[in-house]
């Protein structure tokens, strides 16, 4: 049976901004519906590291997301953009994501401060 071909960048940010919506509505079951079970997670402040680690301390907010791309290669995608929290601006300059069962799900991301 062949894969179905991967329907690439809108797919992703579709994706993306299910997340976001999840995350700001602390609905977790829709939170790991596209997180890969073998996140990499590492907050650095708290030297906490995998999804374990990340719900204990999550607590919903508000994210913005802005000037964001994505793209994509075979069954391997990524992103990249700024998001501001807490009047905080945010470069994601780092999401990677794969087609698991035919579904996109987050296996990477990196967070950093803006340098403005």
């Amino acid at each position: 049976m062949m894969k179905p071909p991967v329907q690439s960048e809108e797919e992703i940010s579709k994706t993306l901004l299910s997340l976001l919506d999840a995350y700001e509505t602390a609905d977790i079951p829709g939170m790991q519906k596209y997180l890969s079970r073998d996140i990499d997670i590492h907050v650095h402040e708290l030297d906490l590291r995998g999804c374990t680690a990340f719900f204990k301390i999550y607590r919903p907010e508000k994210i913005t997301l802005s000037k964001f791309s994505v793209k994509a290669y075979g069954d391997v995608g990524w992103g990249y953009g700024t998001i501001t929290r807490q009047n905080n601006v945010m470069h994601f300059s780092a999401v990677f994501r794969e087609k698991q069962r035919h579904q996109w799900k987050m296996v990477h991301l990196h967070l950093s401060d803006a340098c403005l």
